[in-house]
Parts: structure tokens; C-alpha cells; sequence
């Protein structure tokens, strides 16, 4: 029935299709169809219109295992290269718009005066408008600049973009919606400055590489919670869904001074949907090839003063096989739950509440020595996830916005082999936060913030002992730290702003860290012109493998660290139709953590690495007309391990993408992205594939509630190892329908 449905659908949408193209477009006179209000979007229109209108008043499969630094080896091994170096030391290794102009009044300081900011602790802005009555209401989208857009993660506050001074990239709901994508780490692919590489198909291990940076040197939030593994230092992409989503800001370059451990390379902060207006269901289905089917439903809302949003989805596909010689197909299983909570109290006080859980189930295939990735019908993975985060804000005399922000992410890994025990293993985790931010709007140029953080990780490892010969705890430890943190923000000259800041953090593994940076921003309104650049430190905490897993971890260690810097210019063109940025940044990394040998042959993680990057990156964007939009970057990056003098493997020394966004009618929509990756070697020296590939996603609003669309990936069937020894996924069709009442 599936197959008769999906046929029909496909068969009925290309004849649309071809109908519309026959059809002549009504001129001029016809009006775009509004997208759908989103709650955030509503909230960045708003601020930005509350800005001019102070004016005209006053003026953000790991598989859970471990990770073992081997020399000339990537920082984060595959499932092969772990099993690898498990057995080298002879113990188990789990596998695995334009803004309003006003000429006579300036444009008011772009840090938000405290009256319409909210303190903001990896949290988005409010969107919504609350009227005289006290109620919310939903306002009609307005589509601003790039440059007026609003982001939080670069100082934790609310911030004009253009004001910026960090190397910061933003994903709509809109680029998330138009991409059709079920993954995450398939829309983060069109982001400057940053790599995805995963091993095999869907539910692989996905490992992102940002300005050559490892995977556990990037830091990842959902509303608050953070995602980095305790026992690996790193996140695994490959089961987040795009379920309940609305928004990621990807900081680039050193970001501790405010996050903390991990945030070397960069800093993805998602936040989910905060609902508004009456109550909205969507409900989609979609089915493709390998057997691949997903079922989804939303709900939201928002009234007076309570708001809310939730999300579910069911991802099952039948797969295809994760090693590139084999034939046996490897399956893979994701169900993601999403809820978001929301109240606001006395005028300008708020609570949110997120609840998100997932279970994912993952064939996976067995590393054989001297071959590699060989096809192993028993291996199998299973990951569950709880996050819950609640934020507590409010503003008192208009210029203090003091929050309070406790988060926790339970995770279970756990791996099954009836054939072989050996294979076996149980790891859960767990990372808990406490954090206080405090905002304080001073003389309408200066934003100061002042935080605490309190965080403890907790980690287990059971697997096979080869000494007993049957499952025995490797470790069972917890270590806790405890952050200070200051930063200010001052605007000069109505177009220089410049943002200081430094912190403290206390480990009870190595004692304290210090950490600071600075940013500015400076505009020159005349010529459509922009120079932004930052510099700062960097570090990462040693992780709970690094510091105890047996024959291996070392209680001694010191955190990896960095130091980075970037300039870049923003220029704007033909009335702001065309905007380009180029940015050159410079990373050294020192103290990084490896696998050393030791005088008897055995390894023992040593602070004995140092590596380097720099490089280019550049954004085009194009807007020719209303209904076409193309977006283009280039990153150029080069890198090198001091050691060994060599390319850090899996990061593309040459990487570009294009996307191409339009509406030809009315009701057909058309979503075309492109990437290219070049010169990469793997851990071992040997090139990897260059590879490029095409995604196209069509579709077409039959009603005002019903749509369908096909969605192709990899579209001229591209042939390529993401990584070696590990299939990727060649042409595949999806087709689906959504229904919204």
C-alpha cells in the first residue's frame, strides 16, 4: 500500500509540476503567498521594530566510545580505528527586508536596552508581542536584511548581527523547513567553516570539524542542555532530528570566555519551536527508497499567558551497508519526542521548560584487521537520551535581567552481539547544570554581564574484560567544575561595538583555567561596508575516558588549549541584493591529548600534541528578485600537525557549497543545494575521495492545508567514500505529504 501511495502522489505531483510550468505567472500585480508565521521569526521582527521605535523615544556513533589519541590518528576514530587501537593495548574497545530608516534619529545602540531584553542563557528571544492588554499576539512576518537580523549566542544577550563582531552563521526554521531534511548534520552542511563526515548511512558516526578543529573541541546546546558527551568530550550528530527546531546559531573560533570547556572550535546552539497564536497541528508523512519511511506530528500554541510546543517522529529505514564491501544492509531506528513550556508572569518575567527524548537503534558493521569494514549481521547499538532544561527570567528596575537555568542529559549507550560478548557493553552518562547570568543595561551604551556555572559529569563504562572474560565495569566516575564569568559590551560612535570578556573555571581534575577574549564591530554606513574581527582563548576539559579507562587514562592530564583570531569585511552591493563576507582566521592549538608510548610498549594519554589552522571563509548572498535567492560559500582551510608535519585528517582543505532557493509560482517551491569537498587524507595519510553532490527538494501547497513534495538525494548518484572503508548513500527519492490544520 505504501508503494501505491508513494507512486501516486510522485505521478500526481509531476504533473502539477508540469502543468505550472505551462502556466503563464501572473505579473508584478500577484502577491507572494506569506510563509507561515514562526514564533521566532515573529520575535526578530518585533525587536528590531522596538529598537526604531526606542529610538523615535530616546535615542546561540561517537557511539559513546572510547576515544583513544593514537599517533598520526585522528582525534575521534571510527569504529575501526577503535577497535584498532583497543586491541594494540590489548583491552576491549567498544565499537561500535530592510530595516526602517530614520534620517533625523540614529539608530540606538544595537545591545538591547533592558526593557526589551531578556537574559539570556543559551535561550532565544521572546516571540512574541505582548500588547497593552498583557496578551500575546501574533504578528504577520517581515522579512528583514541579513544584517538586522538578531542573534544571542555571540554574547548571551540579544544582538543586532551586524553588530557583531564574533564569525557567526544562522539557520532559520525557514532553511530547516525548505530542506526537508530528518537530520540535522544534513542542513548544517551548507555552514561556512565547518565539516560533517559520517561513517556509512543513516546512523553512522557523524563527527563535525570546525575551522580544523576536532569533533570534542566543538561545544553543542539544545535550549540549555549540554550535549557533549562526559566520557568522549564530543557530540554524535547522527541521531539529532530536526524535530521541534526552530533555530541554530554556529559560532566560529574560540568561544570559552562565555561557554566553557570544549568550545575550541566553535559553538552550535539550537534552540526548539516556543509556541504562539491558536493551536496549530501538522501532521507529515514520507516514504522512500531502502525502505525508508518517517512519520512526524506537531502541535502548538500560544495564548495569554502560556504557550507551548511538541513534536514527535518515527525514522525507520531498512539502510544500506556501512562497510563499502559489503552487501549485507545495516537498518537504523530513531523516535524523538520534543516539548516545550512556556510562562510568562508579571509583565516581563518568563519561564521556559524543554523535555525532549529519542531512542535510536543501529545495525553497524565489524572491523577486520588488514581488510577493514567487513559486512557482521549481529552488531547493533541502541542510544537513549533524556534532556530537560528550565530557565527562570526577569527584569527589575529597568536595567537588571537576572536568570537561572538548571539542565540535564541522561544517555544510555548500549551494545548487543548474541554471537560474541566481547562486543558487548553498557555506558551511561550523565551531564547537569546550574547556571546564573545577570544582565545589567548601564547609560544606554554599556550592557555588562556577570555569571556563575556549576556543572557535574558523570560517567560509566561495562564492558568485556579480557583478564576475567566477562563483562566488568571499567570505570564509574564523576568529576564537577565550577565557572565565573564577566563580560561588557559597549557601542561607540553609533557603529563601533566592542565586547570584552574573561572567566574562571575551577575543575576538581586539574585545578583552574583562565580564559578571555575581545570582539568589535565596525560599520561604515556610507559605503555599505562592515569589518569584524575577535580574538580569544580556548580549552578542553580532559574527558572521563582520557583521565580513567584502564591502560590508558591518566588522572594527570592538563586541558588541551587554543588561542584564534579572525578579521573579516561585509560588503554590501547593488542595494543590498548582494552581500559578501571574507574572513581569515588563525587557530594554534597546544597541550592536545594523544595516545603516547610508553618505554614497555603500552599507550598512555599525554598532553604531547600541538596542530595549527588558518584559512579563508566566504558567504555570498544573492537576492535578485523576491522569489529567488542563492547562497554560496568557500572555505579554504589549511592545517597541520606539528608533529608529524602532516595534514590534520578528514579536514577538506578545499570545501564550497551552493544553495539556490525559489518560488516560480504561487504554490511550487524549489530547494536546490551543492557541496564539494576536496583534499582530505585519513589518520593513516592515505587521500581521501573528493566528492561533490546535489540535494533538490520540490514542493507544491496543493491547498492552504495540504502539500506534497519530493525530496532527492544525491542527485547525479556520485559515488564516494565519506570516509574510508564506509559506504555513503548514492541516488535515493523520497516522497511525502504534510497536512495542517
Amino acid at each position: 500500500m505504501k508503494y501505491v501511495l508513494i507512486a501516486v502522489m510522485i505521478i500526481f505531483t509531476s504533473n502539477v509540476y508540469c502543468s505550472a510550468e505551462s502556466i503563464r505567472e501572473t505579473p508584478e500585480t500577484m502577491t507572494e503567498k506569506p510563509h507561515d508565521s514562526t514564533a521566532y521569526s515573529q520575535s526578530l521582527s518585533e525587536t528590531n521594530r522596538e529598537i526604531v521605535e526606542e529610538n523615535d523615544k530616546a535615542g546561540q556513533d561517537l557511539q559513546e566510545k572510547l576515544i583513544i589519541h593514537m599517533p598520526n590518528k585522528e582525534e575521534i576514530p571510527n569504529e575501526g580505528e577503535s577497535e584498532i587501537a583497543a586491541k594494540s593495548m590489548g583491552e576491549l574497545q567498544t565499537p561500535s527586508g530592510k530595516e526602517e530608516h530614520h534620517e533625523e534619529k540614529p539608530v540606538r545602540d544595537p545591545i538591547l536596552p533592558l526593557d526589551e531584553k531578556e537574559s539570556l542563557s543559551q535561550d532565544e528571544v521572546t516571540p512574541m508581542e505582548v500588547t497593552d492588554d498583557g496578551l500575546p499576539q501574533e504578528k504577520e512576518p517581515v522579512h528583514d536584511a541579513i544584517s538586522d537580523e538578531v542573534v544571542v549566542s555571540p554574547t548571551r544577550t540579544r544582538q543586532l548581527l551586524k553588530n557583531t563582531g564574533s564569525s557567526v552563521s544562522v539557520i532559520t526554521q525557514k532553511d530547516i523547513e525548505n530542506s526537508k531534511a530528518p537530520l540535522l548534520l544534513d542542513v548544517l552542511r551548507q555552514v561556512p567553516g565547518l565539516d560533517i563526515a559520517r561513517s556509512g548511512g543513516i546512523g553512522g558516526t557523524t563527527s563535525m570539524f570546525i575551522r580544523g578543529a576536532s569533533a570534542a573541541q566543538t561545544l553543542v546546546f539544545i535550549d540549555g542542555v549540554q550535549m557533549n558527551s562526559p566520557t568522549t568530550g564530543a557530540f554524535d550528530f547522527a541521531n539529532l532530528t530536526t524535530d521541534n527546531i526552530e533555530r541554530v546559531e554556529i559560532l566560529r573560533g574560540p568561544q570559552s570566555t562565555l561557554y566553557g570547556s570544549e568550545a575550541i572550535g566553535g559553538v552550535v546552539n539550537i534552540f526548539t519551536k516556543k509556541g504562539a497564536g491558536d493551536n496549530k497541528v501538522t501532521l507529515g508523512t514520507e516514504y522512500g527508497m531502502h525502505d525508508t519511511y518517517r512519520e512526524t506530528a506537531s502541535v502548538s500554541g500560544g495564548k495569554g499567558k502560556f504557550d507551548y510546543s511538541a513534536d514527535a517522529s518515527y525514522l525507520k529505514t531498512h539502510g544500506i551497508s556501512s562497510a563499502s564491501s559489503g552487501s549485507e544492509a545495516d537498518g537504523y531506528e530513531n523516535f524523538t519526542g520534543s516539548t516545550r513550556l512556556g510562562w510568562n508572569f508579571l509583565d516581563n518575567g518568563r519561564v521556559d521548560t524543554t523535555v525532549r527524548g529519542s531512542h535510536s537503534d543501529f545495525e553497524y558493521d565489524t572491523f577486520q584487521y588488514g581488510v577493514g569494514p567487513v559486512d557482521d549481521p549481529n552488531l547493533r547499538q541502541t542510544t537513549d537520551e533524556v534532556l530537560f532544561s528550565t530557565k527562570v527570567n526577569k527584569t527589575f528596575f529597568d536595567y537588571w535581567t537576572p536568570s537561572l537555568l538548571f539542565s540535564v542529559n541522561d544517555t544510555e549507550l548500549k551494545g548487543f552481539d548474541p554471537t560474541d560478548k566481547q562486543n558487548e557493553f553498557r555506558i551511561p552518562t550523565r551531564d547537569w547544570r546550574l547556571e546564573h547570568q545577570s544582565d545589567f543595561s548601564l547609560f544606554d551604551i554599556d550592557t555588562v554581564t556577570i555569571g556563575y556555572e556549576y556543572e557535574q559529569r558523570e560517567g560509566e563504562n561495562t564492558s568485556f574484560d579480557y583478564a576475567t572474560q566477562k563483562q566488568e565495569k571499567q570505570f564509574d566516575e564523576t568529576f564537577w567544575n565550577n565557572a565565573v564569568f564577566l563580560q561588557n559590551q559597549i557601542k561607540l560612535f553609533d557603529s563601533l561595538n566592542w565586547t570584552t570578556g574573561i572567566r574562571r573555571d575551577d575543575f576538581s581534575t586539574f585545578g583552574s583555567h583562565v580564559t578571555y577574549k575581545t570582539t568589535a564591530s565596525y560599520g561604515i554606513e556610507k559605503i555599505d561596508t562592515r569589518f569584524h574581527g575577535s580574538w580569544g582563548k580556548g580549552f578542553r576539559a580532559p574527558s572521563l575516558n582520557e583521565l580513567f579507562y584502564p591502560f590508558y587514562g591518566n588522572p594527570n592530564l592538563n586541558p588541551e588549549e587554543s588561542k584564534g583570531w579572525d578579521f573579516g569585511v561585509e560588503k554590501g552591493f547593488l542595494k543590498d541584493k548582494l552581500t559578501m563576507d571574507v574572513t581569515y582566521f588563525q587557530n594554534d592549538f597546544t597541550n592536545l591529548i594523544t595516545a603516547a608510548v610508553q618505554s614497555d610498549g603500552s599507550y598512555l594519554a599525554e598532553n604531547v600534541a600541538r596542530a595549527e589552522s588558518n584559512g579563508v571563509e566566504t558567504t555570498l548572498n544573492y537576492k535578485p528578485m523576491k522569489k529567488l535567492s542563492l547562497v554560496g560559500t568557500y572555505t579554504y582551510t589549511e592545517t597541520l600537525d606539528r608533529e608529524t608535519h602532516q595534514q590534520l585528517p578528514r579536514r577538506p582543505r578545499n570545501r564550497t557549497t551552493l544553495g539556490i532557493d525559489t518560488t516560480p509560482m504561487e504554490k511550487l517551491h524549489v530547494n536546490v543545494t551543492g557541496i564539494m569537498v576536496r583534499d582530505r587524507i585519513d589518520s593513516d595519510g592515505r587521500n581521501m575521495d573528493n566528492y561533490w553532490t546535489v540535494n533538490q527538494v520540490t514542493r507544491y501547497d496543493v491547498t492552504k492545508l495540504i502539500s506534497a513534495y519530493i525530496r532527492f538525494e544525491n542527485l547525479f548518484d556520485y559515488h564516494y567514500e565519506e570516509v574510508p572503508g564506509f559506504s555513503s548513500l548514492g541516488f535515493t527519492a523520497y516522497g511525502g505529504l504534510e497536512f495542517k490544520f
